[in-house]
């Protein structure tokens, strides 16, 4: 029997479409293994968000073949769509496919078996599984983009924005509460766009409404919302009425206990001259009103961050823009990295900022933002927190992740997947 091990560079997207490879092998007795040593074929899911992230998955290849040159490659992802021809001339590669329905397929061709399920939804059958992510359950809930910022190419490496329906999202997280998951964590591209049309149309949103049956149609204990965009917290979705506005809509629905007060906003920048050269679709002002509500109605949430340093054309006066965003807002993480040139994005046509220039802003920025970090963590001191469980990371020694997003350790052996309350004391923090 077909003996497979999973590989992938990138975010949470590429390690879904792993779970459904492995949930296939699961329901097909396909041995899934954790080396290449071991395996006949590695399933590779690649990714291009920056050009790093393409060199890491050409590493990835390279790596795995040289571990065991008997075995099989089988690449995939945006990477592989994107770089087609750059992937072609690598001499490891052995197979190289479009996307998940293609490695599915394939996989079913080389069993020897006739096809177990539909191929371009599979149902999750998943009968214990230990999953990729084996504390926490992914479920996408969408895929694609419509929006092709001038910086990203990830609206042509996932296509356009689809939804999948509420019924089947609503089966898949029953399956992972029988099988004894007590979080799922929302997944998406874009994830706020849930039900939209295309994603510029942010008013078409449907994820409240999803949010509220999830609520209502499961026994999920926790919720976690992945990244999001912030002009989709002023979308209409959900139960309305002629007195409430389209914030407090959805923000109403993450002050349910049920859902994890931790927060992804996909920030970029803290200027609004650069979020127009971006071509993102929200104001500073917007945002700040977004995250002071956030604050005052759900207390001791975790917002957290992306932001894009040293952006075509880029000046002093608009980076400290974003220095002042951050220090107004003190972000409990912020995930800064340095632009990076994209080719046939109409960014990599500006002017460039000198890679000294973001170096120091880097530095400047990550220094503030390691000082906010450290507060927010510091101020859990003393909380009561639901920790759920994760894995043990060193001979009797656990982790586990809050609800608000701080990952402690303990000495204590927990139930792994558990939810347990406990006070936090300094010793228990992973400072980070």
């Amino acid at each position: 029997m077909m003996k497979i091990c999973l590989k992938m560079t990138g975010c949470r997207n590429n390690r879904y479409e792993l779970d459904r490879v492995l949930a296939w092998a699961n329901a097909n007795g396909v041995s899934v293994v954790p080396n290449e040593s071991e395996a006949d074929y590695s399933i590779i899911n690649t990714c291009t968000v920056t050009h790093v992230a393409d060199k890491k998955s050409r590493q990835l290849v390279r790596k795995t073949k040289n571990q065991n040159p008997n075995l099989k490659t089988i690449v995939f992802g945006c990477a592989a769509r994107m770089q087609k021809e750059s992937f072609e001339k690598i001499m490891e590669v052995d197979y190289l496919l479009p996307d998940l329905k293609a490695v599915l397929g394939f996989l079913e061709k080389h069993k020897d078996a006739r096809p177990t399920g539909d191929i371009e939804e599979y149902r999750l059958q998943w009968n214990g599984a230990r999953l990729i992510n084996r504390s926490r359950a992914l479920v996408q809930i969408q895929d694609g983009c419509d929006n092709y910022c001038t910086y990203c190419i990830i609206a042509a490496a996932r296509g356009k924005s689809k939804s999948r329906s509420a019924d089947k999202i609503i089966d898949e997280i029953n399956e992972h509460v029988k099988n004894g998951y007590n979080e799922v964590v929302l997944t998406g591209i874009n994830i706020g766009a849930y039900g939209c049309s295309v994603t510029t149309k942010p008013k078409e949103s449907r994820l409240a409404e999803l949010l509220r049956q999830i609520l209502d149609e499961t026994d999920i204990e926790r919720v976690r919302l992945s990244s999001m965009g912030p002009e989709y917290f002023n979308c209409c979705s959900g139960r309305r009425s002629a007195s409430t506005t389209t914030t407090t809509t959805i923000i109403e629905i993450l002050t349910n206990p049920r859902i994890c007060r931790h927060i992804h906003l996909s920030i970029q920048s803290g200027s609004d001259t650069v979020l127009k050269r971006m071509k993102r679709n929200y104001t500073v002002e917007m945002m700040d009103k977004i995250i002071n509500r956030l604050k005052e109605d759900i207390p001791g949430i975790a917002i957290t961050t992306d932001i894009i340093v040293g952006f075509p054309g880029e000046t002093d006066a608009e980076f400290n823009e974003t220095i002042e965003f951050v220090k107004r807002h003190q972000l409990a993480k912020v995930h800064a990295f340095p632009y990076s040139k994209r080719a046939n994005t109409l960014a990599a046509t500006m002017e460039m900022v000198p890679d000294s220039v973001k170096k120091d802003r880097m530095k400047t920025l990550q220094t503030l933002a390691n000082q906010y970090r450290d507060a927010f963590l510091k101020s859990q001191i003393g909380e009561s927190l639901p920790i759920l469980w994760e894995a043990e990371v060193k001979p009797g020694i656990y982790e586990g992740l809050t609800d608000n997003y701080v990952r402690v350790h303990s000495v204590k052996k927990p139930i792994i997947r558990s939810i347990t309350v406990e006070s936090i004391r300094k010793q228990d923090l992973v400072m980070d």
